[in-house]
């Protein structure tokens, strides 16, 4: 590796700025917990038409993005508030 004591101050820099870039974008995330605290909000809110989950709690649609069980979580809470709207049950 060719790197010269000028090029340790860059590569320190840009490794600062990604770990402020994270640190910005950890204050938007939420954990399974606080999601499941919303989850159904969401869905209901989804599920009457009420607007585009990215724009309502953008946060908790970003942790369904990434989180598999609260996907599943959300989807099956979606598709009994929509059935139940539509007089399947």
């Amino acid at each position: 590796m060719n790197e010269t004591k000028s090029d340790q101050p860059n590569k320190a820099l840009a490794l600062l700025e990604k770990m402020m870039a994270l640190h910005e974008t950890g204050a938007n995330c939420v954990d399974c917990e606080t999601c499941g605290e919303q989850i159904d909000c969401l869905a209901e809110l989804v599920a009457t038409g009420g607007g585009d989950p990215m724009e309502l709690l953008p946060a908790v649609q970003r942790h369904l993005e990434c989180c598999r069980d609260c996907r599943e979580e959300f989807e099956a809470l979606l598709a009994i508030l929509r059935a139940e709207q539509s007089g399947l049950c």
